[in-house]
């Protein structure tokens, strides 16, 4: 089940900075490919299939892959935790003590959407 607000923000509403910024944090979260999370944008709303929404996004999703800042400030829903979540960097006991990103629930969403 997505939450409700993914969906308004990939069906209804235009195109911009914040909901591009949701979008790609969900997808990238949840590990779909960039551009088959763009296309799936574009195809449910005509109004991102311009290039500059298209190099927005695409911007967006390298950005959540390479900056861990990004990573650590982007909030998302996880779809097999189904919470919020933030990624933590937590040490790997198993692999030489090596950091890796883990998702950390965060604030409880409600439980609407498809």
């Amino acid at each position: 089940m997505w939450p409700s607000s993914i969906i308004q923000r990939l069906f209804a509403e235009t195109p911009s900075q914040a909901v591009i910024e949701d979008l790609t944090a969900f997808f990238a979260g949840n590990g779909v490919p960039q551009t088959l999370a763009y296309r799936l944008y574009r195809t449910c709303n005509p109004a991102a299939a311009n290039e500059l929404v298209r190099q927005l996004f695409y911007t967006r999703f390298s950005l959540w892959h390479t900056s861990d800042t990004v990573r650590r400030h982007s909030m998302y829903y996880d779809i097999r935790m189904k919470k919020l979540v933030c990624l933590t960097y937590v040490l790997d006991f198993l692999d030489d003590d090596r950091e890796i990103l883990i998702p950390e629930p965060g604030f409880p969403t409600p439980k609407l959407g498809v």
